[in-house]
């Protein structure tokens, strides 16, 4: 099974859409962390837990886990 041009562009956004979310929350997370405890960068841990499921997220939009049924 092949993705559709529409679906790529589809899916190529919905990740887009995620990695700026994830900036947009790190940016505030880091002036929290800035602000309050600056001794402890515990932002570290969510950069840490966000980055496999933005990596899964752009592997699925690139249809890295579609199983290929043409052959069988």
């Amino acid at each position: 099974m092949s993705l559709t041009p529409e679906e790529r562009q589809r899916r190529a956004r919905s990740v887009r859409l995620h990695v700026i979310v994830a900036l947009f929350t790190l940016l505030v997370l880091i002036a929290i962390n800035a602000l309050f405890t600056s001794r402890y960068p515990w932002w570290l841990w969510v950069l840490m837990a966000w980055m496999p499921l933005i990596a899964a997220h752009t592997a699925w939009s690139m249809g890295l886990f579609e199983r290929n049924r043409e052959g069988r």
